[in-house]
């Protein structure tokens, strides 16, 4: 009999996603209870209504809706890894308060940016979930959206990298998309913040190219 490979099986199950998001009935990403894709129960039990500061290094302003320990980790699992992107979606329409925090003081109009995400993963999920993050966050505070950064190379899983190592690894690994008009402020929107390595690559990253404003905004954190 033929063997599928686990590669092909991924690619497979990444196309046909958005299909079987739109025939199957929508199961909470965190509980798994049918009926929605974040249920009132868990929305009300795991996105808070006040964002968490975080850590703001190299940043003008940074807050997330909460820990990763929990819903808000589960939730981002179900997105990335369980084909689910409207759950994506849902997750950076909550974003709205965090953004709303981060800009209070901003001096001009911010524009949202999307981390990007590597293209091999991109092609693997068959979606792009810090771009769908964005885009509903976009549409959720009624701000821009611009692709602004693009990866220049792969990097490695950050989570198997110590701390201290996740600077060497992104260094150099994102550029500005030379296309756009570079905004004079961004807030940078990313799934999860580690130890900050990723924020402040694409901090430097959007300075160097002219942004003068600066702050990121991610679902979750790791404490």
């Amino acid at each position: 009999m033929w063997q599928i490979s686990p590669n092909v099986q991924r690619l497979v199950l990444s196309a046909l996603a958005p299909v079987i998001e739109l025939l199957a009935p929508p199961r909470c990403g965190i509980c798994d209870c049918e009926g929605a894709l974040l249920c009132h129960a868990c929305r009300a039990l795991w996105i808070p209504t006040r964002p968490e500061p975080v850590p703001a290094t190299g940043l003008h302003a940074a807050a997330a809706l909460g820990p990763y320990e929990g819903g808000l980790g589960a939730a981002i699992r179900t997105a990335k890894y369980g084909g689910v992107p409207g759950l994506a979606r849902e997750l950076g329409a909550a974003l709205g308060p965090v953004i709303a925090r981060v800009t209070r003081n901003a001096p001009y109009q911010a524009t949202l940016v999307p981390i990007p995400t590597d293209k091999s993963r991109v092609h693997e999920r068959g979606f792009d979930h810090a771009l769908l993050m964005a885009e509903s966050a976009g549409r959720a505070c009624g701000a821009p959206v611009a692709q602004l950064l693009v990866r220049t190379r792969p990097t490695a899983p950050l989570h198997a990298a110590h701390r201290d190592e996740r600077a060497a690894i992104l260094n150099g690994a994102m550029t500005t998309a030379v296309a756009l008009t570079v905004p004079p402020a961004v807030v940078l929107i990313d799934d999860v913040r580690t130890s900050g390595a990723t924020m402040r690559e694409a901090a430097r990253t959007v300075q160097a190219a002219g942004v003068q404003w600066i702050a990121g905004v991610s679902v979750a954190y790791e404490r």
